[in-house]
């Protein structure tokens, strides 16, 4: 009896970006990217990525995160980190972000009336930015 066990070939990140990349270029050979528009390429080099959960309650709770935002937040994680915070609670504008600085994850996101209900538990730090 033999152990033919089947190899799978898994492709490295950057062969799925640049596929990706060629696939996006493919269909719209004529159209220039947007200045503001995003590639996949930057989205997966960003710092700071979103929980299944924070997705979740960004949508449900209607709260919108634009550029500018995201690089606040990226920065805010960056101090923490450098701090030694490791679960932090940042407030921005009108939201709060529950992030792990250590695997630059926001687990949670609120807005500013679930801030005034709401006790924080399990961080060692805050920003305000």
């Amino acid at each position: 009896m033999s152990n033919n066990i089947p190899i799978r070939r898994f492709q490295s990140p950057d062969t799925i970006i640049r596929q990706a990349e060629r696939a996006q270029s493919e269909r719209k050979p004529d159209v220039k990217r947007q200045e503001n528009q995003t590639s996949f390429r930057e989205i997966l080099e960003r710092e700071v990525t979103f929980s299944k959960h924070a997705n979740l309650r960004t949508q449900q709770r209607n709260i919108h995160i634009g550029e500018q935002q995201l690089r606040k937040l990226e920065n805010a994680v960056g101090k923490a980190r450098e701090k030694g915070i490791k679960d932090a609670l940042i407030v921005m504008e009108n939201s709060a972000f529950i992030v792990n600085a250590g695997s630059n994850t926001v687990v949670t996101v609120m807005d500013r009336e679930e801030m005034k209900e709401n006790v924080f538990t399990n961080i060692d730090g805050a920003l305000f930015v």
